[in-house]
């Protein structure tokens, strides 16, 4: 490595002194040991303060020339707090140089640091100053010898390839040859428990500048969770800042000494270099699955002696540690899933390595393929449609990106989404050995158990309960794999294992629904009672990932011909809206109170528009989550009939959209069409019944006095004793409400659009459209065309919103899908001005110039 970068932080009064230190320096200078830098180097001209500032910042070693002038400085003491700054968060090493006698004992910060001269007796002291700058000077010396060493140290070719290496997915890309971490690695955020035990959320990018400050950490994840790629990414960040790190992972329970561990390991991952010569405080142990060690008190008492440390464990609170003050020092985090942002990060990760031609090319296209396979991933991750039903965290993103990637067998009745939750469970069973020829037996296996655990009605089996079904399995079908074989892979893949409870459960739904729908698709004869009960209930979760899952697994029309009746039955006293001018004659009526739809400015940031998006739709995510961590409520049996109708409505028609999305190449054009239709109709009837209820001006009535009072209850709490203006609350109650309507409209629209749309639909929405000629089916294609195809269509648009039929309502509803089409897409400049011409929008600038004039 260079030479090191030596600060020196000094009062002007003590000038003489530090001319002193500069010339007993000059040897360390001459063998290229540090360069030294002062304020006095500044050039002529230069900003005085940034280039201090700046010079401080790349310092490796800083001397503080402490003196009475010194501690009265209040540049010198903020220098000084800019250096301890810089010690914690990168290691810089500071020393405290005592200059004369004065209290800098009085400062603990200070008082903690080894000062020099030896015992830190100040250089004046001595009767020859020369005798005391040569002890300072050898101290530097041995701080540099120490630091460059360190630096030196290189890290073996194949450790090097570990830390690279991306493990079971390093073949998953079919553009790359390896496919290495940095390619695709996105940083978690964690959860960050304080003394209380309350948690916070913190990203783990910050560890890059923040990680000394938490000194020893304990990191807990579940299996999966991406606990070894994080302690890649730390060790590296060590590395960066100068200090020694050393990773560790013994699948012998860690038994032995736990410091031969570390110079074993020291030596496997760093070229030549002698362990014993390393300053113990830099060195930093990494220690992967610490959970499996058999004597954790040792190892933790055994590494006090290392300030900064990483243990990484399964469960932070379930550590077989009596001793609890052992483990009260160490920062505690647990890695969190993917929300929307970081989903969002790794997805577009992917998508360039092998799709930057085409992003250059064509401005929308990063946008449309993250759209895409945003899409795909979750739909597969069950968050798209529920709570979610696979971890969210990288491992299965990728896999799953992958395995869409990958042409499916044809002779499969799967679907290809099926397909991909299929190679997740083959990728699980062939990492542990299983062989080609006895997956079969490991999915029939698991195909029984899900389905005895269904007919339970049981989340697991205890140990009884599990005897009775081996039993049974045993005497119906061949098993040439011992139990103990068969349920050891299973626990160590993650598919089956015995819980804290000692019930024998799946690790997760995915693969729980997965088995289940296997079994039911195989044995539909036997089981249409069954199956009809599971597709008349899809409110419940639990059966619409089922009835998902089957469709995956077969093509029987059996299963599509029941979710077609039952879908035809929903709200079937209502006629399919159509958002025509005689519908919504009652509702255009109060047109001028819909807020109007904006387009953006002409220098708008994507990026900023579509991260705002992910950030309010991570922040959703993270809700759901805590709720789910805290309590698992059952909501369904609050609900009214009325709500529960219409989540079985929008439940049925994304079961629908998702069979049709899947089997959008398999099925005849006439069943993806009527499908199609009696999908969007369920969502066109639920608005005709909302239509009938706002119409009735008593209804109307109730709900404007409601949001009157609450308006002036809001106002009397916030106001000065000023008697709010009855007739102007009124007036805003009634434009609130009628917002509200509109944002009914809106929304099940985009339901529609998003829960029947697919790229490979166009012609099917086009063909719908053209049929019905409604406004309400032309909002729906052209949304549908607009988010899939990434192409808006302004002539036919313009000249269809002009027709007599179409209301001012949904006038007002397609320029809002055209608005918020622009906002999250790059549109030229003569674009966007043409939009603004032909669909009579405004943009921001405009209004905000407005806006401006009024308040003028």
């Amino acid at each position: 490595m260079g030479t090191l970068k030596l600060f020196i932080s000094y009062c002007h009064r003590d000038e003489p002194l530090v001319s002193n230190f500069i010339s007993h320096i000059k040897p360390l200078k001459d063998n290229d040991l540090v360069t030294e830098w002062y304020d006095r180097k500044i050039e002529t001209g230069n900003e005085f303060q940034k280039d201090i500032d700046n010079n401080l910042e790349k310092a490796d070693i800083i001397c503080l020339m402490i003196s009475h002038n010194f501690l009265s400085s209040t540049a010198c003491m903020k220098e000084k707090d800019v250096s301890l700054k810089l010690r914690n968060e990168k290691g810089v090493r500071v020393i405290p140089i005592i200059l004369s006698p004065c209290s800098w004992t009085e400062y603990k910060v200070l008082s903690k640091l080894l000062a020099v001269p030896t015992d830190g007796n100040p250089v004046t002291s001595y009767s020859d100053q020369n005798e005391g700058w040569v002890d300072v000077v050898k101290w530097i010396k041995c701080a540099c010898q120490t630091m460059i060493q360190i630096q030196n140290l290189k890290i073996k070719a194949e450790f090097d390839t570990f830390l690279n290496s991306t493990e079971l997915l390093e073949k998953s890309h079919k553009e790359k040859e390896t496919l290495l971490l940095k390619d695709i690695f996105v940083f978690p955020k964690l959860k960050y428990y304080d003394d209380t035990e309350k948690s916070h959320k913190y990203d783990s990018a910050k560890f890059a500048t923040e990680v000394l400050l938490y000194g020893k950490i304990i990191i807990a994840g579940e299996n999966q969770s991406g606990k070894t790629t994080l302690c890649k990414e730390l060790f590296r960040i060590y590395r960066n800042l100068n200090f020694v790190p050393v990773y560790l992972e013994d699948d012998n329970k860690y038994l032995g000494n736990p410091f031969n561990k570390i110079e074993k390991a020291f030596s496997e991952q760093y070229e030549v270099a002698e362990f014993e010569k390393i300053d113990k405080t830099r060195i930093v142990p990494i220690v992967d699955n610490f959970h499996l060690a058999k004597y954790q008190e040792k190892y933790i008492e055994q590494y006090k002696e290392f300030p900064n440390q990483v243990l990484i464990v399964d469960d932070i609170f379930g550590l077989n540690i009596k001793n609890q003050t052992l483990i009260q020092d160490y920062s505690k985090f647990k890695i969190r899933e993917f929300t929307a942002l970081e989903r969002n990060e790794l997805i577009q990760k992917w998508i360039q390595i092998k799709e930057n031609n085409q992003i250059q090319i064509n401005s929308n296209h990063l946008q449309q393929s993250t759209d895409e396979k945003t899409e795909i991933v979750e739909n597969s991750l069950g968050i798209a449609f529920g709570k979610g039903i696979m971890p969210s965290y990288p491992f299965f993103i990728l896999t799953l990106l992958s395995a869409q990637e990958i042409q499916k067998p044809l002779d499969t009745e799967i679907t290809s989404q099926g397909y991909c939750y299929q190679a997740l469970i083959y990728l699980y069973l062939r990492k542990e050995g299983v062989k080609n020829d006895q997956i079969d037996i490991y999915v029939n296996f698991l195909t029984e158990l899900a389905f005895w655990l269904y007919n339970k009605s049981s989340n697991g089996l205890n140990q009884e309960e599990l005897d009775e079904f081996l039993k049974y399995y045993k005497n119906n079908f061949n098993l040439p794999i011992s139990i103990m074989n068969i349920s050891k892979v299973l626990s160590n893949v993650n598919i089956c294992k015995f819980d804290s409870f000692n019930q024998y459960h799946f690790c997760y739904d995915y693969l729980y629904y997965f088995f289940i729908a296997k079994y039911l698709s195989e044995h539909v004869e036997d089981k249409k009672t069954l199956i009809n009960n599971i597709l008349s209930n899809l409110h419940k979760d639990e059966n619409a990932y089922i009835t998902i899952f089957i469709a995956h697994h077969t093509k029987s029309n059996y299963i599509l011909d029941e979710l077609l009746l039952n879908a035809e039955i929903l709200f079937e006293k209502y006629k399919p809206a159509t958002l025509s001018t005689d519908e919504l004659s009652f509702f255009d009526g109060h047109e001028k109170q819909i807020v109007k739809a904006v387009l953006p400015s002409y220098e708008h940031n994507v990026n900023v528009e579509r991260n705002n998006l992910l950030n309010h739709k991570s922040a959703v995510e993270d809700s759901i989550q805590e709720k789910q961590e805290v309590q698992n409520i059952d909501t369904e049996a609050q609900e009214s009939e009325l709500i529960r109708n219409i989540r079985l409505s929008i439940k049925t028609v994304e079961v629908m959209g998702l069979v049709i999305k899947n089997r959008s190449g398999s099925l005849d054009l006439k069943k993806l069409e009527y499908i199609f239709e009696q999908g969007l109709n369920v969502h066109l009837r639920i608005i005709t019944s909302f239509l009938e209820l706002i119409q009735n001006e008593q209804s109307e009535q109730e709900m404007v006095e409601f949001l009157t009072e609450r308006i002036d209850y809001i106002i009397k709490q916030n106001s000065d004793n000023k008697e709010p203006n009855i007739d102007k609350i009124k007036k805003l109650a009634k434009e609130i409400y009628w917002n509200l309507n509109f944002g009914v409209l809106h929304g099940f629209l985009t339901k529609s659009i998003h829960s029947l749309g697919s790229n490979n639909l166009l012609n099917i929405a086009q063909s719908m459209a053209e049929k019905e000629n409604n406004p309400a089916v032309f909002i729906v294609n052209q949304g549908i065309r607009m988010w899939y195809a990434k192409n808006i269509r302004i002539d036919e648009i313009a000249s269809r919103i002009k027709q007599k039929d179409f209301s001012l309502t949904a006038k007002r509803l397609m320029q809002f899908k055209v608005a918020e089409h622009c906002i999250l897409h790059k549109i030229e400049f003569q674009k966007l001005k043409e939009i603004e011409s032909k669909l009579q929008l405004s943009p921001n600038r405009l209004l905000a110039e407005k806006s401006k004039q009024q308040s003028e």
